[in-house]
């Protein structure tokens, strides 16, 4: 989908991408539609706020009393469902059964190739934009964003805020490359987001260098095991700017 949806189907639209679940090219249109339509960047708002408002009700418990009470009724409703049941159910059964075993299961069992690492990377930054939520853990203290990501990924990556060279750190995330989650820490210059990814050269191995794609601008470098990837809209020498700053940090560091 590289055209936005038609009216009918902006509910859908709007609660993907909400939900993180556009791929890179129907991000980007999503971004053009949201700049060149007022109507839907304000639904899209509303939406947003809508879920950090729910987001933010307390989470009320049931009562044990309650509890009880369902649980009894989980515990005698089989017996009685069974004894309701139909005559035609064991042929509707049969029929979805046929149904599954002809086709409704072979599009599960036919393997679903993943994105490539790097767009898989891209994708995630893309998402964090739309969603309006670029980190999981916001922060500019290393010692609050370092344990955090100790107990989300399997790497412990290096932490350093760049303010001082124009790159205040805003936090991090996690994204993933095929099912191994990757640490992510968010840099912010000027009115950009950076996001520079810690990838163990074990999980893949990627191209160093510069690049782009769908007009982002990415930067590749290596230290020791691990391969940065810095992704942004900014230009490509801000990012050459934010990996001497990192490096000159992490070296300092060591």
């Amino acid at each position: 989908m590289t055209e936005m949806h038609p009216r009918s189907d902006r509910p859908l639209l709007l609660q993907a991408a909400l939900d993180g679940e556009l791929d890179v090219a129907d991000v980007l249109a999503f971004e053009r539609a949201l700049t060149s339509d007022a109507e839907l960047a304000a639904e899209y708002a509303e939406l947003q706020a809508l879920r950090r408002g729910l987001q933010a009700l307390p989470k009320n418990r049931a009562s044990a009393d309650f509890r009880a009470r369902m649980e009894a009724l989980a515990k005698d409703e089989p017996v009685r469902r069974i004894a309701r049941a139909p005559r035609w159910l064991p042929i509707g059964l049969a029929a979805c059964f046929a149904f599954i075993v002809g086709g409704g299961l072979t599009s599960l069992l036919l393997p679903h190739a993943p994105p490539e690492p790097m767009q898989a990377l891209v994708a995630d930054h893309m998402r964090s934009r739309i969603s309006g939520q670029p980190v999981d853990v916001a922060s500019s203290e290393r010692h609050t964003v370092k344990p955090w990501f100790a107990t989300h990924t399997l790497l412990s990556p290096q932490v350093v805020d760049l303010a001082s060279e124009g790159f205040p750190l805003i936090g991090g995330r996690v994204d993933v490359i095929g099912v191994t989650p990757v640490p992510t820490l968010v840099f912010r210059f000027r009115k950009h987001l950076i996001s520079l990814a810690e990838v163990p050269n074990s999980v893949a191995d990627l191209r160093r260098g510069s690049s782009s794609i769908n007009g982002l601008a990415i930067l590749t470098w290596r230290q020791g095991a691990v391969t940065y990837v810095a992704i942004s809209d900014a230009a490509p020498e801000e990012l050459i700017a934010l990996k001497a700053a990192f490096e000159k940090a992490t070296g300092d560091a060591h």
